[in-house]
């Protein structure tokens, strides 16, 4: 009778469950938590709704937070890459950089989206259309995805010299003048953002060029044109500030710096 109690134990399904229950146990993952708080809670790891990456979010020294993606799908991965991140971000704020680098062309696409807003709300100057034509024309196809931060002055040299031989041409002074207010509203772009820092030394463009001549007198035409609170010359049009230094004898200076952005040549 023993014998087969024993037999009937040995075989019956309670058995069988508890003695495969271990190596099941063992095959089973444990829950990876939801959120992760590292460097005494400055950095937190989180993973977003349909997003198969580690999120992070990490405290600036100015108190701000930046959210960012580790590009990482495995927490042991995501870990180590969010805590560069916060190191990084910290070691660019102790040199008094933004906190995170930026290509040429983010700061340029950031630029043309606050000049054209500008533009749209009637807040805009007209000449923020030879800006825009600056940037699309001769900024982005030569810096492109260049780092900001790492532009010298023999870079501007260079673009300098690339830019005249696209317009085939010295530009003259006014012109210049045009091509750097541009390159600073690039620059602003890039500290609203906080991609680069108001003290950072990146160079400027060179204003040095070849004086406007002015003309001696203007004809009957023209003085009757200039009357008019709009005009427009060389397809560009001008607003009313810049018809009275038409007609207050510096038409040069109003219409050389458009037309020859304008022409390129």
């Amino acid at each position: 009778m023993s014998r087969v109690v024993a037999t009937a134990l040995t075989h019956s399904p309670t058995a069988h469950h508890d003695h495969a229950t271990p190596s099941t146990l063992a095959e089973l993952k444990p829950a990876q938590p939801g959120v992760i708080h590292l460097r005494d809670g400055e950095v937190v790891l989180y993973r977003r709704a349909g997003s198969a990456y580690w999120q992070v979010r990490y405290k600036l020294r100015t108190g701000a937070w930046v959210r960012e993606s580790t590009a990482q799908a495995a927490l042991e991965n995501a870990i180590p890459t969010a805590c560069e991140l916060y190191d990084e971000a910290r070691f660019r704020q102790k040199l008094g950089l933004a906190h995170k680098g930026a290509t040429f062309t983010e700061l340029a696409q950031a630029a043309l989206q606050h000049l054209r807003l500008a533009l749209d709300a009637g807040r805009g100057r007209v000449v923020y259309s030879s800006y825009i034509s600056v940037i699309e024309r001769y900024f982005l196809p030569y810096f492109g995805d260049k780092p900001v931060e790492t532009l010298t002055a023999t870079d501007i040299l260079q673009f300098e010299s690339w830019r005249n031989r696209q317009m085939q041409r010295v530009p003259k002074a006014s012109t210049l003048n045009t091509f750097a207010a541009a390159w600073g509203k690039v620059l602003e772009a890039g500290v609203a953002k906080g991609w680069i820092s108001e003290r950072a030394t990146i160079p400027r463009l060179s204003t040095r060029g070849e004086k406007s001549t002015p003309r001696p007198a203007f004809s009957k035409d023209e003085v009757d044109h200039c009357n008019d609170p709009l005009i427009s010359c060389s397809g560009v049009m001008f607003s009313t500030e810049i018809a009275h230094e038409y007609r207050d004898g510096r038409r040069d200076q109003a219409l050389d710096g458009a037309s020859e952005v304008s022409s390129g040549s």
